[in-house]
Order: structure tokens, then C-alpha cells, then sequence
């Protein structure tokens, strides 16, 4: 399955599950940090199909893409969160305006995840612990 027809399965999954009341959709912009939007959040998903929750207590978030999804929550009047679904199929959230502030470091990892393009670059991250999150499926 290519990462378009994963997203869509995210989405689809998301709203019978969680948003059926206000569902998301996605928006065009084909590479921003916002995947999907609905009336009261705007969101970021990652698929960790490598990795459980626990594996890392969480996941991790690009500063970038951090500091991008919260200043656009502030612009659209919407809540900036992140959205994980990992290989054992559960989905976990954060409000990124509700964690605690990140430690920031840099650490080498690919530049993008699909594609295959596999090139290691010099990244700014932070991580996101599963004690700040939501269980959503």
C-alpha cells in the first residue's frame, strides 16, 4: 500500500472511530504539515508501521512541523495535534498545545519516509511521550 492510500485508510478509520460526529478531511496541499482538518483540530498523521508505542514511550515530531501545526492552530482558531498510528494498529494524539515544552535536539534520520529515498539528513527534534498523549483507538 503507497503512503496516499495509507493516509486515506487513516482517515477513514479515524472518522468511523473517533471524529464521526466531525469528521476530517484531508486537505490538497499535498507535503504540509497539516494532513487533516475538521471544525475544532487541525492535524499531522504519521503512520509508525516500524514501531509499537511503547517501543519509544511515544514518538517524536519535527520542530518544523511542531512549531507549524501550532501557529496555524492559533491562526485558524483550531487545536494543533499529532496523530501516531503505530504497527499494532492503535492511534495516539497529542495536543501539541497541551505537552509539555520539548527538549530539542538534532538527530540524523531519513528525509523522507516514503519515497525511498533513504538519505540521512540532520533533523531538529523532539520527542512526544505517551504520558502527554490520547488513546484513540
Amino acid at each position: 500500500m503507497n503512503w496516499r492510500e495509507r493516509q486515506q485508510e487513516m482517515i477513514n478509520e479515524l472518522n468511523t472511530k473517533t471524529f464521526s460526529r466531525d469528521p476530517c478531511h484531508k486537505l490538497r496541499e499535498e507535503y504540509s504539515s497539516m494532513d487533516i482538518m475538521n471544525k475544532n483540530y487541525i492535524m499531522e498523521l504519521k503512520n509508525r508501521e516500524k514501531y509499537n508505542p511503547l517501543d519509544f514511550d511515544g514518538s517524536l515530531i519535527e520542530k518544523k512541523k511542531y512549531d507549524f501545526l501550532v501557529n496555524q492552530g492559533k491562526i485558524l482558531n483550531k487545536i494543533p495535534g499529532y496523530v501516531c498510528r503505530f504497527r499494532d494498529g492503535s492511534y495516539y494524539a497529542w495536543n501539541l498545545n497541551k505537552v509539555k515544552e520539548r527538549i530539542w535536539y538534532e538527530k540524523m534520520l531519513p528525509d523522507t519516509t516514503y519515497f525511498g529515498a533513504g538519505l540521512s539528513i540532520p533533523k531538529t527534534i523532539g520527542d512526544l511521550k505517551l504520558d502527554e498523549a490520547t488513546k484513540l483507538i
